[in-house]
């Protein structure tokens, strides 16, 4: 399974935000995802790697970059995010 940390992000995140940093125990497609929340993305980005059975720090880091500078901002559930992850895995941005 997909487990990297926080030292793998490259770009910058919250973390001191306790009430925003809740582990998702039970993970459902209505999940919001904070994107500017570390523990958010953290967990989105090993989660996706691990369902689609992708495990390189090179996927890693073409999730991260998807989401951070081309995910359009109306899209916040896990849901939808990962329909818009598969739908643009192969496109060139």
């Amino acid at each position: 399974m997909a487990n990297f940390n926080k030292s793998a992000l490259k770009y910058n995140y919250q973390w001191a935000l306790p009430f925003k940093s809740k582990r998702y125990i039970y993970i459902t497609d209505d999940d919001v995802i904070d994107r500017r929340n570390g523990y958010h993305v953290l967990e989105f980005i090993n989660h996706f790697l691990a369902t689609h059975g992708l495990f390189s720090f090179e996927f890693f880091r073409k999730l991260e970059i998807m989401i951070c500078r081309y995910l359009p901002e109306s899209l916040i559930t896990r849901r939808e995010i990962c329909d818009w992850l598969r739908k643009n895995w192969n496109t060139r941005f």
